[in-house]
């Protein structure tokens, strides 16, 4: 049997068991937080909850030009992201999330603020149960800096100005966002196509890893931010299991 094979055959078992203890992106409830041994590290991502700080809650609550601005940068993030620029387009839609609340000409309703801020709480309350599965030195610090933006903004609404909190919410819902899975995912991605694409000869195993990173830029282009995540961690696990093959005997 080529080596290849008898690498791969061990390695889908145990990958998929890994998987499926830490996301099964079949299940009706997904987890709110992600953790997994992958490339010599660990990768630790939080489920975004409904109602986090978004470009389109304020749109209609904006001035015509800077409502058309926003669309705009909207539009450019879903060209990008659908062009394979994935990068391009979370930079864009981070750029109209943020340029949206502080466009505001006037304070929002309550009930917009409102949500935003129970939705970085939750996210605040998932970060801190991950956080009590393990130590996440990154995510840890995260941690601290939404919960000093949101201060702000729940200071901000004591003394009856919610467009600051609104702003302030934004800028929270940005630092949340850099452990976002679709985020994590990305950062393996690139680092399983760097080694890939340092081998002058990859064998059938990383090819096939190569699918797999390929099969994960797709899921984020459309969204499917559990299919990326699940995907970018079996690929660098093939890549692990390679790559410990090559050192053995």
């Amino acid at each position: 049997m080529p080596r290849s094979r008898k690498l791969f055959g061990p390695l889908l078992a145990s990958v998929c068991a890994a998987l499926a203890l830490s996301a099964c992106g079949d299940a009706p409830t997904l987890p709110t937080s992600f953790a997994q041994e992958a490339g010599g590290r660990t990768w630790v991502a939080v489920a975004e909850p409904a109602g986090m700080p978004d470009a389109r809650t304020w749109l209609p609550l904006l001035p015509r030009p800077e409502a058309g601005r926003i669309r705009l940068l909207l539009a450019d993030a879903e060209r990008l992201r659908r062009g394979g620029d994935l990068e391009g387009g979370l930079a864009a839609e981070s750029q109209a999330r943020l340029a949206a609340a502080q466009a505001l000409a006037g304070d929002p309703p309550p009930a917009g603020v409102n949500a935003a801020l129970a939705a970085v709480r939750e996210w605040e309350s998932r970060a801190a149960d991950r956080l009590r599965a393990g130590h996440y030195p990154g995510l840890d610090s995260t941690v601290v800096a939404v919960a000093a933006q949101r201060a702000l903004a729940e200071a901000a609404l004591a003394r009856g100005d919610r467009r600051a909190a609104a702003a302030l919410l934004a800028q929270a819902g940005e630092t949340a966002r850099v452990y976002s899975p679709v985020r994590v995912a990305l950062r393996l991605v690139e680092r399983a196509e760097q080694r890939i694409d340092a081998d002058p000869s990859p064998t059938p195993v990383l090819r096939r890893a190569r699918l797999l990173l390929r099969t994960a830029r797709e899921a984020m282009a459309t969204g499917d931010q559990t299919r990326a995540m699940k995907r970018a961690w079996y690929a660098q696990q093939i890549i692990d299991a390679h790559d410990a093959g090559d050192e053995a005997p």
